[in-house]
């Protein structure tokens, strides 16, 4: 008798199989391409949380050695943001810089959201800060939220369209929250929208694994190396 041998096939498979007739996004290009950088600011660095922590009355050691998957996965996060970051200034990609950050002084604007976290963050404010490595130069866009989102709340949509952009490309903190978020409002405002997979992490490596595992399922997941060679692409067709 004999035996036959089925294929292995996983749930991806079964589910591309529902996707028919589907239509093509427009191309990319130079003039239609954006770098979304998403909370790359002390708040999200583990030296925050670390701070907090020791203030709040916990063992310094213990709350270091807590946060030492993070903060290696964070700064090797961060390294390549910059990488990605570097390379569309060179290609002349436009880099739109997102974080959190209330538009008053006392932070009256803060979203309801945050104010029962008990998060208000004003302009001066340490946590607010952005990061060395991925800081705006002078002539590049900053949007400023109080809400998981980079949308909501904000200009950055209306910013968007007004610059002819369809395709995002985005990078930054956390990966579960403000960076899926935005990932997935973007997704169903139209725009072509890529995560950058290890320019970005969160706390848990298990929720980082199961939102880039699912954006790379549906193929909005690249690496920054794969990014950079799209941008160097764009630029050498333009």
């Amino acid at each position: 008798m004999t035996t036959t041998t089925q294929p292995t096939i996983g749930i991806n498979e079964v589910l591309a199989t529902s996707f028919v007739n589907a239509k093509a996004p427009p191309a990319a290009t130079l003039d239609n391409t954006a770098l979304l950088l998403i909370d790359i600011q002390h708040l999200a660095e583990p030296s925050y949380h670390l701070k907090n922590a020791v203030a709040a009355g916990l063992p310094e050691d213990a709350a270091r050695a807590a946060l030492s998957d993070y903060e290696a996965r964070f700064n090797a996060a961060v390294v390549q943001a910059a990488r990605v970051l570097n390379a569309a200034r060179s290609t002349g990609i436009p880099p739109i810089h997102v974080k959190i950050q209330t538009l008053s002084d006392k932070g009256r604007d803060t979203s309801q959201l945050h104010s029962r976290l008990g998060w208000c963050f004003p302009p001066d404010s340490p946590a607010a800060q952005f990061l060395e490595p991925t800081k705006p130069n002078a002539d590049e866009i900053v949007i400023t939220k109080t809400a998981s989102g980079a949308f909501t709340g904000t200009s950055l949509d209306t910013t968007l369209r007004n610059m002819g952009i369809e395709h995002l490309i985005v990078v930054g903190f956390l990966t579960d929250e403000c960076v899926e978020t935005t990932t997935r409002v973007a997704l169903d405002y139209g725009y072509i929208t890529r995560v950058v997979r290890d320019a970005t992490t969160t706390y848990h490596l298990e929720s980082y694994d199961a939102t880039i595992g699912k954006l790379a399922s549906y193929g909005f997941a690249l690496t920054a190396d794969e990014a950079m060679a799209e941008f160097a692409a764009l630029s050498a067709a333009s």
